[in-house]
Protein backbone atom coordinates (compact mmCIF):
# COMPACT_ATOMS: atom_id res chain seq x y z
CA UNK A 1 0.00 0.00 0.00
CA UNK A 2 2.92 2.42 0.27
CA UNK A 3 2.18 4.17 3.90
CA UNK A 4 4.19 4.41 6.99
CA UNK A 5 3.48 2.65 10.34
CA UNK A 6 1.58 5.28 12.49
CA UNK A 7 2.95 6.12 16.05
CA UNK A 8 1.21 3.28 18.34
CA UNK A 9 1.09 0.85 15.28
CA UNK A 10 3.95 -1.35 15.66
CA UNK A 11 2.64 -4.63 15.98
CA UNK A 12 -1.47 -4.88 15.20
CA UNK A 13 -2.46 -7.06 12.35
CA UNK A 14 -3.90 -4.93 9.76
CA UNK A 15 -5.85 -5.77 6.42
CA UNK A 16 -5.30 -3.60 3.25
CA UNK A 17 -8.06 -4.28 1.41
CA UNK A 18 -8.37 -2.88 -2.50
CA UNK A 19 -11.47 -4.00 -5.26
CA UNK A 20 -11.02 -5.80 -8.47
CA UNK A 21 -13.70 -4.12 -10.82
CA UNK A 22 -13.14 -5.54 -14.47
CA UNK A 23 -15.97 -3.02 -15.71
CA UNK A 24 -16.14 -3.43 -19.70
CA UNK A 25 -12.85 -5.88 -19.98
CA UNK A 26 -13.93 -8.88 -22.05
CA UNK A 27 -12.69 -12.23 -20.50
CA UNK A 28 -13.11 -15.75 -21.80
CA UNK A 29 -11.73 -19.20 -20.17
CA UNK A 30 -8.15 -19.34 -20.93
CA UNK A 31 -7.98 -22.60 -23.26
CA UNK A 32 -6.04 -25.35 -21.42
CA UNK A 33 -5.20 -28.21 -23.89
CA UNK A 34 -5.37 -31.90 -22.62
CA UNK A 35 -2.08 -32.95 -23.07
CA UNK A 36 -0.78 -29.63 -20.98
CA UNK A 37 -3.54 -30.55 -18.40
CA UNK A 38 -2.26 -33.78 -17.90
CA UNK A 39 1.27 -33.63 -17.74
CA UNK A 40 0.27 -30.71 -14.97
CA UNK A 41 -1.78 -32.65 -13.34
CA UNK A 42 0.44 -35.59 -12.49
CA UNK A 43 3.51 -33.28 -11.98
CA UNK A 44 1.50 -31.38 -9.35
CA UNK A 45 -0.55 -34.39 -7.78
CA UNK A 46 3.22 -36.13 -7.21
CA UNK A 47 4.01 -35.00 -3.60
CA UNK A 48 -0.05 -34.78 -2.81
CA UNK A 49 -0.17 -36.99 0.68
CA UNK A 50 -3.87 -37.52 2.54
CA UNK A 51 -2.46 -38.63 5.65
CA UNK A 52 -4.45 -41.99 6.83
CA UNK A 53 -7.72 -39.61 5.93
CA UNK A 54 -10.50 -40.01 3.56
CA UNK A 55 -10.92 -38.08 0.71
CA UNK A 56 -13.97 -36.12 2.45
CA UNK A 57 -11.52 -35.59 5.66
CA UNK A 58 -8.55 -34.75 3.82
CA UNK A 59 -10.79 -31.82 1.45
CA UNK A 60 -12.11 -30.32 4.59
CA UNK A 61 -8.67 -30.27 6.08
CA UNK A 62 -7.53 -28.52 3.25
CA UNK A 63 -10.00 -25.87 3.21
CA UNK A 64 -10.00 -25.44 6.97
CA UNK A 65 -13.53 -26.65 7.47
CA UNK A 66 -15.29 -28.42 10.09
CA UNK A 67 -16.80 -31.67 9.47
CA UNK A 68 -20.15 -32.24 8.67
CA UNK A 69 -22.15 -32.54 11.84
CA UNK A 70 -24.05 -35.41 12.65
CA UNK A 71 -27.49 -34.74 11.65
CA UNK A 72 -30.75 -34.66 14.11
CA UNK A 73 -32.81 -35.93 14.89
CA UNK A 74 -33.71 -40.06 15.25
CA UNK A 75 -36.67 -41.08 14.31
CA UNK A 76 -37.65 -44.18 15.70
CA UNK A 77 -38.94 -47.02 13.01
CA UNK A 78 -38.11 -50.49 13.83
CA UNK A 79 -34.83 -49.35 14.58
CA UNK A 80 -33.33 -45.86 14.39
CA UNK A 81 -32.66 -43.85 11.28
CA UNK A 82 -31.60 -40.09 10.77
CA UNK A 83 -33.73 -37.64 9.21
CA UNK A 84 -31.39 -35.53 7.28
CA UNK A 85 -33.31 -31.72 6.62
CA UNK A 86 -32.75 -28.89 4.41
CA UNK A 87 -34.63 -25.43 4.65
CA UNK A 88 -37.15 -27.47 7.07
CA UNK A 89 -37.75 -30.34 4.58
CA UNK A 90 -36.75 -33.93 5.42
CA UNK A 91 -34.88 -34.52 2.08
CA UNK A 92 -33.18 -37.63 3.50
CA UNK A 93 -33.75 -41.13 5.82
CA UNK A 94 -30.59 -42.44 7.01
CA UNK A 95 -30.68 -46.14 8.50
CA UNK A 96 -28.81 -46.81 11.75
CA UNK A 97 -29.73 -49.30 13.33
CA UNK A 98 -32.85 -51.63 12.81
CA UNK A 99 -34.16 -54.09 15.60
CA UNK A 100 -36.53 -57.11 15.18
CA UNK A 101 -37.15 -59.79 12.11
CA UNK A 102 -38.21 -57.34 8.98
CA UNK A 103 -35.20 -55.12 8.24
CA UNK A 104 -36.43 -51.89 5.99
CA UNK A 105 -34.93 -50.88 3.35
CA UNK A 106 -35.04 -47.26 1.81
CA UNK A 107 -35.62 -48.40 -1.69
CA UNK A 108 -34.97 -44.67 -3.30
CA UNK A 109 -31.39 -44.53 -1.45
CA UNK A 110 -30.79 -48.51 -1.88
CA UNK A 111 -31.29 -47.62 -5.57
CA UNK A 112 -29.24 -44.86 -6.03
CA UNK A 113 -26.78 -46.26 -4.45
CA UNK A 114 -26.64 -49.29 -6.28
CA UNK A 115 -26.17 -47.10 -9.47
CA UNK A 116 -23.88 -45.23 -8.01
CA UNK A 117 -21.68 -47.81 -7.06
CA UNK A 118 -22.29 -49.31 -10.92
CA UNK A 119 -21.14 -45.78 -12.49
CA UNK A 120 -17.44 -46.57 -10.13
CA UNK A 121 -16.89 -49.88 -11.74
CA UNK A 122 -14.77 -48.70 -14.56
CA UNK A 123 -13.35 -45.84 -12.11
CA UNK A 124 -11.58 -48.38 -9.76
CA UNK A 125 -14.82 -50.19 -8.83
CA UNK A 126 -16.14 -49.66 -4.98
CA UNK A 127 -17.09 -46.17 -3.46
CA UNK A 128 -14.63 -44.30 -5.71
CA UNK A 129 -15.55 -41.06 -4.84
CA UNK A 130 -15.54 -41.69 -0.87
CA UNK A 131 -19.05 -41.06 -0.58
CA UNK A 132 -20.16 -44.05 1.86
CA UNK A 133 -17.54 -43.16 4.31
CA UNK A 134 -19.44 -42.25 6.64
CA UNK A 135 -23.29 -43.79 5.75
CA UNK A 136 -24.08 -46.35 4.01
CA UNK A 137 -26.98 -44.10 1.63
CA UNK A 138 -25.76 -40.93 0.28
CA UNK A 139 -26.94 -37.73 2.33
CA UNK A 140 -27.04 -34.32 0.39
CA UNK A 141 -23.05 -33.55 0.22
CA UNK A 142 -22.77 -36.95 -1.12
CA UNK A 143 -24.97 -36.39 -3.78
CA UNK A 144 -23.52 -32.69 -4.56
CA UNK A 145 -20.33 -34.47 -4.89
CA UNK A 146 -21.57 -36.74 -7.11
CA UNK A 147 -23.51 -34.01 -9.60
CA UNK A 148 -20.26 -32.14 -9.25
CA UNK A 149 -18.31 -35.51 -10.82
CA UNK A 150 -20.81 -36.22 -13.36
CA UNK A 151 -20.50 -32.15 -14.37
CA UNK A 152 -16.70 -33.18 -14.75
CA UNK A 153 -17.10 -36.02 -17.47
CA UNK A 154 -14.57 -36.63 -19.28
CA UNK A 155 -12.17 -33.96 -17.85
CA UNK A 156 -12.47 -36.36 -14.61
CA UNK A 157 -11.27 -38.98 -16.71
CA UNK A 158 -8.67 -37.11 -18.31
CA UNK A 159 -6.98 -36.48 -14.51
CA UNK A 160 -7.84 -40.45 -13.38
CA UNK A 161 -5.84 -41.52 -16.63
CA UNK A 162 -2.95 -38.96 -16.50
CA UNK A 163 -2.53 -40.01 -12.68
CA UNK A 164 -2.59 -44.09 -13.47
CA UNK A 165 0.44 -43.26 -15.48
CA UNK A 166 2.81 -43.31 -11.96
CA UNK A 167 1.08 -42.68 -9.26
CA UNK A 168 -1.24 -45.95 -7.45
CA UNK A 169 -3.35 -44.46 -4.58
CA UNK A 170 -5.27 -42.88 -7.98
CA UNK A 171 -9.05 -43.53 -6.78
CA UNK A 172 -7.78 -41.16 -3.46
CA UNK A 173 -6.44 -38.42 -5.34
CA UNK A 174 -9.38 -37.91 -7.89
CA UNK A 175 -11.94 -38.55 -4.71
CA UNK A 176 -10.23 -35.52 -2.39
CA UNK A 177 -10.04 -33.15 -5.37
CA UNK A 178 -14.00 -33.91 -6.22
CA UNK A 179 -14.85 -33.09 -2.44
CA UNK A 180 -12.67 -30.41 -2.35
CA UNK A 181 -14.32 -28.21 -5.29
CA UNK A 182 -17.81 -29.20 -3.88
CA UNK A 183 -17.10 -27.99 -0.50
CA UNK A 184 -15.47 -24.86 -2.09
CA UNK A 185 -18.29 -24.45 -4.55
CA UNK A 186 -20.85 -24.79 -1.29
CA UNK A 187 -18.70 -21.02 0.08
CA UNK A 188 -20.93 -19.93 -3.11
CA UNK A 189 -24.24 -20.67 -1.50
CA UNK A 190 -24.11 -17.58 0.55
CA UNK A 191 -25.98 -13.95 0.59
CA UNK A 192 -21.86 -12.86 0.27
CA UNK A 193 -19.53 -15.51 -0.82
CA UNK A 194 -16.52 -14.92 0.66
CA UNK A 195 -13.22 -17.53 0.74
CA UNK A 196 -10.33 -17.25 3.38
CA UNK A 197 -6.76 -18.42 2.92
CA UNK A 198 -6.11 -21.45 0.67
CA UNK A 199 -9.83 -21.10 -0.64
CA UNK A 200 -8.93 -17.32 -1.61
CA UNK A 201 -6.19 -18.55 -3.50
CA UNK A 202 -8.12 -20.73 -5.45
CA UNK A 203 -10.62 -17.96 -5.95
CA UNK A 204 -7.91 -15.74 -7.40
CA UNK A 205 -6.32 -18.60 -9.31
CA UNK A 206 -9.89 -18.99 -11.31
CA UNK A 207 -10.41 -15.17 -11.58
CA UNK A 208 -7.10 -15.48 -13.71
CA UNK A 209 -8.28 -18.61 -15.53
CA UNK A 210 -12.11 -17.79 -16.05
CA UNK A 211 -13.00 -14.10 -15.55
CA UNK A 212 -14.81 -13.10 -12.93
CA UNK A 213 -17.93 -12.62 -14.98
CA UNK A 214 -17.33 -16.53 -15.69
CA UNK A 215 -17.14 -16.79 -12.21
CA UNK A 216 -20.33 -15.40 -11.17
CA UNK A 217 -22.18 -17.44 -14.06
CA UNK A 218 -20.16 -20.71 -11.86
CA UNK A 219 -22.13 -19.43 -8.75
CA UNK A 220 -25.29 -18.92 -10.32
CA UNK A 221 -24.63 -22.83 -11.93
CA UNK A 222 -23.72 -24.64 -9.05
CA UNK A 223 -26.55 -22.84 -6.91
CA UNK A 224 -28.93 -24.79 -9.33
CA UNK A 225 -27.03 -28.00 -9.01
CA UNK A 226 -26.59 -27.92 -5.79
CA UNK A 227 -30.95 -27.26 -5.37
CA UNK A 228 -31.49 -29.83 -7.40
CA UNK A 229 -29.45 -32.46 -5.64
CA UNK A 230 -31.04 -31.10 -2.33
CA UNK A 231 -34.25 -33.13 -3.85
CA UNK A 232 -32.78 -35.63 -6.15
CA UNK A 233 -33.88 -39.66 -4.98
CA UNK A 234 -32.94 -41.11 -8.50
CA UNK A 235 -29.01 -41.38 -10.63
CA UNK A 236 -30.77 -39.90 -13.52
CA UNK A 237 -31.75 -36.98 -11.57
CA UNK A 238 -28.48 -36.23 -10.47
CA UNK A 239 -26.63 -36.74 -14.19
CA UNK A 240 -29.24 -34.43 -15.31
CA UNK A 241 -28.41 -31.93 -12.86
CA UNK A 242 -24.56 -32.65 -13.64
CA UNK A 243 -25.04 -32.51 -17.25
CA UNK A 244 -26.98 -29.27 -17.01
CA UNK A 245 -23.63 -27.64 -14.79
CA UNK A 246 -21.38 -29.25 -17.27
CA UNK A 247 -23.08 -26.45 -19.97
CA UNK A 248 -21.97 -23.56 -17.60
CA UNK A 249 -18.75 -25.54 -16.89
CA UNK A 250 -17.33 -26.24 -19.79
CA UNK A 251 -13.87 -27.88 -20.23
CA UNK A 252 -11.37 -25.30 -19.76
CA UNK A 253 -13.18 -24.19 -16.14
CA UNK A 254 -13.66 -28.07 -15.00
CA UNK A 255 -9.76 -28.24 -15.90
CA UNK A 256 -8.89 -24.65 -13.81
CA UNK A 257 -10.73 -25.68 -10.96
CA UNK A 258 -8.76 -29.59 -10.74
CA UNK A 259 -5.60 -27.10 -11.24
CA UNK A 260 -5.92 -25.05 -8.33
CA UNK A 261 -6.76 -27.52 -6.15
CA UNK A 262 -3.83 -29.86 -7.48
CA UNK A 263 -1.85 -26.94 -6.88
CA UNK A 264 -2.50 -25.45 -3.72
CA UNK A 265 -3.41 -29.10 -1.71
CA UNK A 266 -0.66 -29.88 1.10
CA UNK A 267 1.45 -26.54 0.52
CA UNK A 268 1.20 -23.43 2.62
CA UNK A 269 0.90 -20.24 0.14
CA UNK A 270 4.34 -19.14 0.84
CA UNK A 271 5.38 -22.31 -1.38
CA UNK A 272 2.63 -21.67 -3.86
CA UNK A 273 4.21 -19.19 -5.58
CA UNK A 274 6.68 -21.77 -8.12
CA UNK A 275 3.64 -24.32 -8.55
CA UNK A 276 1.04 -21.25 -9.47
CA UNK A 277 3.86 -20.29 -12.32
CA UNK A 278 4.36 -23.83 -13.62
CA UNK A 279 0.68 -24.03 -14.50
CA UNK A 280 -0.69 -24.52 -18.48
CA UNK A 281 -1.14 -21.41 -20.16
CA UNK A 282 -0.12 -19.07 -16.93
CA UNK A 283 0.81 -16.27 -18.70
CA UNK A 284 -2.40 -15.74 -20.35
CA UNK A 285 -4.16 -16.25 -16.97
CA UNK A 286 -2.01 -13.99 -15.36
CA UNK A 287 -2.62 -10.99 -18.03
CA UNK A 288 -6.45 -11.79 -17.62
CA UNK A 289 -5.89 -11.32 -14.05
CA UNK A 290 -4.41 -7.71 -14.05
CA UNK A 291 -6.36 -6.40 -16.66
CA UNK A 292 -9.65 -7.18 -14.47
CA UNK A 293 -7.65 -4.25 -11.79
CA UNK A 294 -5.44 -7.27 -10.64
CA UNK A 295 -2.48 -5.20 -11.13
CA UNK A 296 -3.56 -2.14 -9.93
CA UNK A 297 -4.27 -4.06 -6.49
CA UNK A 298 -1.38 -5.63 -6.18
CA UNK A 299 0.54 -3.03 -7.83
CA UNK A 300 -0.83 -0.49 -4.39
CA UNK A 301 0.53 -3.42 -2.21
CA UNK A 302 4.21 -3.16 -1.02
CA UNK A 303 5.87 -6.81 -1.65
CA UNK A 304 5.77 -8.38 1.82
CA UNK A 305 8.75 -10.79 1.14
CA UNK A 306 11.66 -9.63 -1.21
CA UNK A 307 11.26 -12.96 -3.32
CA UNK A 308 7.76 -11.56 -4.57
CA UNK A 309 8.68 -8.14 -5.45
CA UNK A 310 9.39 -9.50 -9.19
CA UNK A 311 6.42 -11.38 -9.33
CA UNK A 312 3.52 -10.99 -11.59
CA UNK A 313 0.34 -9.97 -10.28
CA UNK A 314 -1.54 -13.20 -9.79
CA UNK A 315 1.10 -15.14 -8.36
CA UNK A 316 2.05 -12.20 -5.66
CA UNK A 317 -1.69 -12.09 -4.80
CA UNK A 318 -1.94 -16.02 -4.25
CA UNK A 319 0.93 -15.68 -2.05
CA UNK A 320 -0.24 -12.83 0.21
CA UNK A 321 -4.10 -12.88 -0.07
CA UNK A 322 -6.51 -13.56 3.19
CA UNK A 323 -9.39 -13.50 1.98
CA UNK A 324 -11.86 -12.58 -1.55
CA UNK A 325 -15.05 -11.31 -0.99
CA UNK A 326 -17.40 -11.54 -3.77
CA UNK A 327 -20.07 -9.06 -4.41
CA UNK A 328 -23.17 -10.11 -5.26
CA UNK A 329 -24.19 -6.48 -6.75
CA UNK A 330 -21.84 -7.16 -9.79
CA UNK A 331 -18.60 -8.41 -10.97
CA UNK A 332 -16.56 -6.99 -8.24
CA UNK A 333 -14.44 -8.46 -5.45
CA UNK A 334 -13.30 -7.70 -2.67
CA UNK A 335 -9.47 -8.52 -1.96
CA UNK A 336 -8.05 -8.16 1.82
CA UNK A 337 -4.53 -8.90 1.94
CA UNK A 338 -2.66 -9.64 4.85
CA UNK A 339 -0.08 -6.67 5.73
CA UNK A 340 1.37 -8.73 9.06
CA UNK A 341 2.36 -7.32 12.25
CA UNK A 342 2.79 -3.51 11.82
CA UNK A 343 1.62 -2.20 15.06
CA UNK A 344 0.73 -2.40 18.95
CA UNK A 345 -2.24 -0.84 18.80
CA UNK A 346 -3.56 2.28 19.87
CA UNK A 347 -5.99 3.74 23.02
CA UNK A 348 -8.56 5.67 22.25
CA UNK A 349 -10.13 7.74 25.20
CA UNK A 350 -11.19 5.77 28.12
CA UNK A 351 -8.33 3.79 27.96
CA UNK A 352 -10.01 1.14 25.65
CA UNK A 353 -7.05 -0.10 23.03
CA UNK A 354 -7.83 0.33 19.27
CA UNK A 355 -6.81 -2.18 16.29
CA UNK A 356 -6.84 -1.27 12.87
CA UNK A 357 -8.26 -4.60 10.91
CA UNK A 358 -8.58 -2.48 7.38
CA UNK A 359 -6.69 -0.03 5.36
CA UNK A 360 -7.86 1.14 2.82
CA UNK A 361 -5.89 2.64 -0.19
CA UNK A 362 -6.96 5.99 0.51
CA UNK A 363 -5.81 6.18 4.08
CA UNK A 364 -8.77 5.76 5.97
CA UNK A 365 -8.91 2.78 7.84
CA UNK A 366 -11.51 0.54 10.31
CA UNK A 367 -10.67 0.85 13.71
CA UNK A 368 -11.88 -1.77 16.55
CA UNK A 369 -12.06 -0.94 20.32
CA UNK A 370 -12.02 -3.11 22.69
CA UNK A 371 -15.72 -2.76 23.94
CA UNK A 372 -16.31 -3.89 20.64
CA UNK A 373 -17.03 -0.61 18.77
CA UNK A 374 -16.31 -0.11 15.17
CA UNK A 375 -15.41 3.55 13.59
CA UNK A 376 -14.74 4.46 10.88
CA UNK A 377 -11.32 6.95 10.56
CA UNK A 378 -10.72 8.93 7.87
CA UNK A 379 -7.08 10.32 6.62
CA UNK A 380 -5.91 12.75 8.89
CA UNK A 381 -7.50 11.60 12.28
CA UNK A 382 -6.64 8.71 15.02
CA UNK A 383 -8.29 6.67 17.75
CA UNK A 384 -7.87 9.88 20.00
CA UNK A 385 -10.36 11.52 18.32
CA UNK A 386 -13.05 8.74 19.07
CA UNK A 387 -15.40 9.56 21.84
CA UNK A 388 -14.53 8.32 25.29
CA UNK A 389 -18.72 8.27 25.77
CA UNK A 390 -20.99 7.19 23.13
CA UNK A 391 -24.27 6.58 25.13
CA UNK A 392 -26.26 7.36 21.87
CA UNK A 393 -24.12 4.90 19.51
CA UNK A 394 -24.68 2.25 22.56
CA UNK A 395 -28.71 2.73 22.51
CA UNK A 396 -28.59 2.58 18.25
CA UNK A 397 -26.74 -0.31 18.18
CA UNK A 398 -28.94 -2.07 20.30
CA UNK A 399 -31.89 -0.97 17.90
CA UNK A 400 -30.30 -2.35 15.35
CA UNK A 401 -29.63 -5.66 17.26
CA UNK A 402 -32.09 -6.20 18.11
CA UNK A 403 -34.13 -4.98 14.64
CA UNK A 404 -32.21 -7.42 12.64
CA UNK A 405 -32.85 -10.57 15.40
CA UNK A 406 -36.47 -9.65 14.46
CA UNK A 407 -36.06 -10.31 10.33
CA UNK A 408 -37.25 -13.04 8.98
CA UNK A 409 -38.86 -14.10 5.02
CA UNK A 410 -42.31 -13.43 6.94
CA UNK A 411 -41.06 -9.71 7.28
CA UNK A 412 -40.63 -9.11 3.14
CA UNK A 413 -43.36 -6.82 1.69
CA UNK A 414 -45.29 -8.13 -1.20
CA UNK A 415 -43.14 -6.70 -4.05
CA UNK A 416 -40.01 -7.49 -2.31
CA UNK A 417 -41.61 -11.44 -2.25
CA UNK A 418 -42.77 -11.48 -6.12
CA UNK A 419 -39.20 -10.15 -7.24
CA UNK A 420 -37.17 -12.82 -5.23
CA UNK A 421 -39.55 -15.93 -6.64
CA UNK A 422 -38.47 -14.11 -10.10
CA UNK A 423 -35.11 -14.18 -9.80
CA UNK A 424 -35.49 -17.82 -8.05
CA UNK A 425 -37.61 -18.51 -11.68
CA UNK A 426 -34.76 -17.12 -14.17
CA UNK A 427 -31.74 -19.31 -12.05
CA UNK A 428 -30.38 -15.86 -11.07
CA UNK A 429 -29.41 -17.23 -7.48
CA UNK A 430 -27.32 -14.14 -7.07
CA UNK A 431 -29.86 -11.44 -7.77
CA UNK A 432 -32.40 -13.13 -5.12
CA UNK A 433 -29.64 -13.45 -2.53
CA UNK A 434 -28.87 -9.57 -2.91
CA UNK A 435 -33.15 -8.78 -2.92
CA UNK A 436 -32.64 -10.29 -0.04
CA UNK A 437 -30.05 -9.08 1.75
CA UNK A 438 -31.14 -5.62 0.88
CA UNK A 439 -34.89 -5.84 1.86
CA UNK A 440 -33.23 -7.33 5.38
CA UNK A 441 -31.53 -3.95 5.54
CA UNK A 442 -34.06 -1.94 4.64
CA UNK A 443 -35.83 -3.24 7.51
CA UNK A 444 -33.89 -3.03 9.67
CA UNK A 445 -32.76 0.80 8.68
CA UNK A 446 -36.83 1.32 8.58
CA UNK A 447 -37.33 -0.19 11.98
CA UNK A 448 -35.04 1.82 13.89
CA UNK A 449 -35.66 5.22 11.96
CA UNK A 450 -39.24 4.80 13.49
CA UNK A 451 -38.06 4.23 16.99
CA UNK A 452 -35.90 7.24 16.84
CA UNK A 453 -36.68 9.52 14.09
CA UNK A 454 -38.06 12.29 16.32
CA UNK A 455 -34.55 12.35 18.26
CA UNK A 456 -31.96 12.07 15.47
CA UNK A 457 -31.70 13.01 11.85
CA UNK A 458 -31.78 10.56 9.64
CA UNK A 459 -30.93 10.00 5.94
CA UNK A 460 -30.91 6.35 4.72
CA UNK A 461 -31.43 7.53 0.96
CA UNK A 462 -28.02 8.77 0.75
CA UNK A 463 -24.71 9.96 2.89
CA UNK A 464 -24.47 9.26 6.49
CA UNK A 465 -27.77 6.99 7.84
CA UNK A 466 -28.06 8.90 11.07
CA UNK A 467 -26.76 12.23 12.37
CA UNK A 468 -26.76 13.43 15.94
CA UNK A 469 -27.78 17.07 16.20
CA UNK A 470 -26.71 17.70 19.60
CA UNK A 471 -23.10 16.69 18.94
CA UNK A 472 -22.58 16.07 15.24
CA UNK A 473 -21.45 12.48 15.42
CA UNK A 474 -22.76 10.49 12.74
CA UNK A 475 -23.51 6.36 12.28
CA UNK A 476 -24.13 4.21 9.82
CA UNK A 477 -26.49 1.22 9.98
CA UNK A 478 -25.03 -1.67 7.69
CA UNK A 479 -24.55 -5.39 7.56
CA UNK A 480 -21.10 -6.70 9.20
CA UNK A 481 -20.31 -8.88 5.99
CA UNK A 482 -16.54 -7.87 4.71
CA UNK A 483 -17.02 -6.78 1.68
CA UNK A 484 -20.00 -4.77 2.68
CA UNK A 485 -17.31 -2.96 5.44
CA UNK A 486 -15.29 -2.65 2.50
CA UNK A 487 -17.17 -1.09 0.32
CA UNK A 488 -18.70 1.37 2.61
CA UNK A 489 -14.75 2.13 4.09
CA UNK A 490 -14.20 3.01 -0.18
CA UNK A 491 -17.57 5.00 -0.55
CA UNK A 492 -17.23 7.21 2.23
CA UNK A 493 -13.30 7.74 2.79
CA UNK A 494 -13.85 11.09 4.27
CA UNK A 495 -16.47 10.61 6.55
CA UNK A 496 -15.60 10.13 10.44
CA UNK A 497 -18.55 7.71 11.58
CA UNK A 498 -19.55 4.72 14.20
CA UNK A 499 -20.25 1.71 12.51
CA UNK A 500 -23.55 -0.01 13.20
CA UNK A 501 -23.30 -3.56 12.32
CA UNK A 502 -25.94 -6.77 12.23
Amino acid sequence: MGYRSEPGLESATVYVVDFMEPGAVATRPVPIPRAEFQQAVLRLSRDVRLKQKTPRQAAHELLSLLGTPPDDPKVAATGYWKLEQHRGEGVTWILERQEGLVVLTPQAEQALKEKYLKWCEPRGGGDCLGLLDDDPYLRTDDRRTLALALAFGNVLDETRAALGRELLNVQALVSMVVWTVALYCMMWVVPEPTTKALAAGMTLILMGYLGLKTVYELMDGWARMADTAYHATTFEELRAAGEEFSKVLGEDAARAMILAVSTLAGHTLGQVVARVKSLPRFNLAGAQFEAQGGAAVMGSLEATEAALATEGALARAVAAAETVATSPQGPMAVVMLKKGRVGGGETAPGGRSAETVIRHRGGNRQVELSDGQRWHVPRGKSAADIPAEDKIGDMLQEAVTKAANEWGPHRLSRQERIAIEKAQKNGEYWLARLLEREARGRFVQRTVKNQFDHLYDFSLSKGIDVIDPATGRKYEILSGTESNLARHGKRMASEFFRMLTF
